[in-house]
């Protein structure tokens, strides 16, 4: 047995190229793996992942973003998986913070993440 206690894990906050509001991330001992929390009105920028994505939200409403508009709420306990190359955005509710466990698989360079630019108040809103 190993245990691995978080407090021997960096957090880091979020980069502010790659959120908008208070973010922190913990590396989970999965390659690939984060538990991100983020405050109310926080969120990500758009952005893609070569292999895809799956968030399982912990903690709060999470909300989450398609290029073609869609928006959902997920709730404790909920997923949702982003498709190889879908442009998409996800954070908390403007009400409350949430956490969720964010697992992308890197592509042969070791980028799991393509970023762009940060997503709009009405985006958000929609």
């Amino acid at each position: 047995m190993e245990v691995m206690r978080s407090a021997d894990r960096p957090r880091r906050p979020g980069p502010a190229e790659w959120f908008t509001g208070a973010v922190e991330m913990l590396p989970i001992v999965a390659p690939g793996a984060l538990l991100v929390t983020f405050q109310p009105g926080a969120r990500t920028a758009w952005h893609t992942h070569p292999r895809g994505q799956t968030l399982h939200v912990v903690t709060g409403v999470a909300r989450v973003g398609r290029a073609d508009g869609t928006t959902a709420e997920l709730e404790p306990g909920d997923a949702v998986t982003f498709a190889p190359g879908e442009r998409h955005w996800h954070g908390a509710t403007s009400a409350a913070p949430m956490a969720h466990v964010a697992l992308a698989e890197p592509d042969e360079h070791g980028e799991p993440t393509y970023w762009a630019e940060h997503v709009s108040d009405a985006e958000y809103g929609a």
